[in-house]
């Protein structure tokens, strides 16, 4: 048998990676659609705050209004 101990250290450290993991991954979003919208003409510093504001809500409307 597992001690608890050991199972709630296992929960945490698995929720700690998964967040830093959302993490990392919207912060390489971002920068992709700075540098993509900065690529087609348009303004990528207001790309950049609206994904890292809206998250993948804000990735949507980038790839739906994206000229």
């Amino acid at each position: 048998m597992i001690p608890l101990q050991f199972e709630a250290f296992t929960i945490m450290t698995i929720f700690w990676i998964v967040i830093i993991a959302w993490c990392i991954i919207g912060i390489i979003l971002a920068i992709w659609v700075y540098r993509d919208a900065e690529s087609r003409g348009m303004n990528g510093a207001l790309w950049l705050i609206i994904v890292i504001l809206l998250g993948i809500i804000g990735l949507i409307i980038y790839l739906v209004v994206r000229e």
